[in-house]
């Protein structure tokens, strides 16, 4: 089997661009240090070589459980088992919960997270294997997104993070332009051990069906996440 289709989910990483590094990521403490590439030309055999600065959380990235102080673990992204990043998975759509009605909610929300939208349960994604006839299994990974933008997009709870643990997931993803983590749900994947992938794209070219995933952070033994190259395979030539 060959595959006939191939969809790109992490994002180019591309300090050449005038746009980059423009807008803060959480976390990043000098956006424009994110990612910094210095060339140089190997005289010995005339190749071009980089000495690369890079965040380890620059661009779509993988949290291990090493990532998660309170979680007080010792597996760092290089002691993850490569199976881990690879396997059967699902895309689901979390848009139908829609906007917080409840305003002091959101204001709360956005205090906390920044963000006010409605908090994720275990019931909404109950709800949408049920409408959608799918079924979360051992051993999958499962992504996250929605079709709303910040500051109005929800928040994955600890609750709904919890049922992933029971369900025996092995990697969670989300987009975070439309749907975040909260705090308790990143620690509760973690401290499950399950890695965490963030900053995904095109989650919505997926469909509702299970697909091939493959989720790849450099394996670096020492440090708690990796930039990664995440893809899916959605068609097989037979």
């Amino acid at each position: 089997m060959k595959p006939k289709k191939v969809i790109e989910l992490s994002r180019l990483l591309n300090p050449t661009d005038p746009k980059w590094a423009k807008d803060e990521q959480w976390g990043a403490t000098i956006p424009e240090e994110e990612i910094r590439i210095e060339p140089y030309i190997f005289v010995h055999d005339r190749c071009m070589c980089e000495w690369i600065r890079l965040w380890s959380h620059a661009g779509t990235h993988i949290e291990a459980p090493y990532h998660g102080y309170l979680v007080k673990s010792d597996v760092t992204i290089g002691d993850v088992p490569i199976e881990t990043f690879v396997g059967e998975g699902l895309s689901i759509d979390m848009s139908f919960v829609g906007q917080e009605p409840d305003m002091a909610k959101k204001f709360e929300r956005y205090e906390r997270f920044s963000v006010s939208g409605p908090m994720v349960t275990r019931e909404h994604i109950k709800q949408y294997e049920k409408e959608n006839n799918v079924e979360i299994k051992k051993g999958d990974i499962v992504f996250f997104y929605t079709n709303m933008n910040i500051p109005d997009i929800p928040v994955i709870s600890g609750d709904a993070a919890g049922y992933l643990v029971e369900k025996g997931v092995k990697l969670v993803g989300t987009n975070d332009d439309t749907i975040i983590y909260s705090f308790m749900a990143h620690l509760n994947l973690l401290q499950a051990g399950i890695p965490l992938v963030e900053m995904l794209t095109n989650l919505d070219k997926l469909g509702k069906g299970r697909v091939l995933i493959v989720a790849l952070p450099l394996p670096i033994k020492g440090i708690g996440g990796s930039p990664a190259r995440v893809f899916a395979i959605t068609e097989w030539e037979k």
